[in-house]
């Protein structure tokens, strides 16, 4: 049995394991990754968050992800589903010299880091701060400043573009004790506006005010994610939307649950064909996951991910400012019946969501 890199640390410890990868690179610059992904791995493990290392999701963002590449189309709308709740998004239109044309929806790991940001620094204040200048912003994204056709000043305005155009609909199915259906929607743009330079490009906008239905929402329903695991991942929207589902599913489980490729295919695939070219990456990136998330318990299976009971990505207690529910909590009882639904539809092949037991404050749930 081959070990992973957090199996190898806790059995061997961090010494052994440099030791190990020192003799075992086949290059200079292969030992230096090495290096840097064991520092990585041990950090996580053994050193816990602090309040600056917090960054935060909306449940419903975890669960299903936007595209990992270009749509080929920019007028396409964008649908993903996971079990009873599905994520629309609805592309923008733009005056181009006259001409409407399509935004599009953004896509790729820089719209999931901007993504992040708004949402982490939007739990603070509905008005988020974008920084004292367009750099600032960048670092805040853990990006460097690079121009050019290919450069992440032209990419993050696109993905800034795309997200403050387009239109979110997220989509609750329920059913009541008489098993009668009913749809819960919440039909909104992220931002009011994003803006990231006013006078005709010469002024930066140093904040941007999220949607007030959006910002009310978030309140509701933010996951907590560990900002040097999302640095660990930042190039690769696969390993970002599979640490933000698994910080999500995993502390929320009673029991194993078989996530089959087919289920992650609606919620989190994009321009793969058949399951078994996402099922490939799956199990190529999973490795960096687990260095994102080294508490996460998940085995990859011929048919897809088994997930097991877990430790929170952050520890609850590290949540700071917010008044931590305890285990007598009236929502424990709805979270075990969601359990219990979500075990019996995955165990049929399908996915299901689990209702996020209440860990934050009195608005707080993730």
């Amino acid at each position: 049995m081959v070990l992973n890199l957090v199996e190898q640390l806790e059995i061997f410890g961090v010494e052994e394991t440099r030791r190990q990868a020192q003799r075992g690179g086949s290059s200079a610059r292969e030992r230096k990754r090495m290096e840097r992904r064991i520092e990585t791995a041990h950090e996580l493990m053994s050193v816990l968050p602090t309040a600056d290392d917090l960054s935060f999701l909306h449940s419903g963002l975890c669960q299903v992800a936007l595209p990992h590449s270009r749509p080929s189309d920019d007028s396409m709308i964008w649908r993903r589903q996971s079990g009873r709740f599905s994520l629309l998004v609805q592309p923008g239109v733009i005056d181009a010299g006259g001409i409407a044309r399509y935004v599009g929806v953004p896509y790729g790991p820089k719209a999931r880091l901007i993504m992040i940001h708004l949402q982490t620094e939007g739990l603070k204040s509905r008005t988020v701060n974008l920084g004292a200048s367009f750099s600032a912003f960048m670092r805040s994204l853990g990006l460097a400043v690079t121009g050019g056709a290919r450069g992440t000043i032209s990419a993050v305005r696109e993905q800034a573009l795309r997200i403050a155009q387009c239109r979110f609909t997220m989509q609750w199915n329920e059913a009541n004790s008489a098993h009668e259906g009913r749809a819960i929607i919440a039909n909104t743009s992220i931002v009011d506006r994003l803006e990231l330079w006013r006078a005709g490009g010469q002024q930066w906008a140093e904040t941007v005010e999220l949607s007030e239905k959006f910002h009310a929402h978030l309140q509701e329903h933010a996951v907590p994610l560990d900002k040097r695991g999302i640095a660990h991942l930042s190039a690769n929207s696969l390993g970002l939307d599979l640490y933000a589902l698994l910080a999500y599913r995993l502390p929320r489980l009673e029991r194993d649950v078989h996530l089959r490729w087919n289920a992650l295919q609606s919620q989190i695939g994009s321009a793969e064909r058949t399951t078994n070219t996402l099922a490939q990456r799956i199990r190529e990136v999973m490795p960096e996951v687990l260095i994102a998330y080294p508490h996460a318990q998940v085995d990859v299976t011929s048919h897809g991910l088994l997930l097991k009971p877990s430790k929170a990505a952050v520890p609850r207690p590290q949540v700071n400012g917010f008044k931590l529910i305890g285990a007598n909590s009236s929502h424990d009882a709805s979270d075990k019946r969601a359990n219990s639904e979500l075990t019996a539809a995955t165990s049929a092949g399908n996915s299901s969501i689990t209702t996020g037991q209440s860990r934050g404050s009195s608005k707080l749930k993730y």
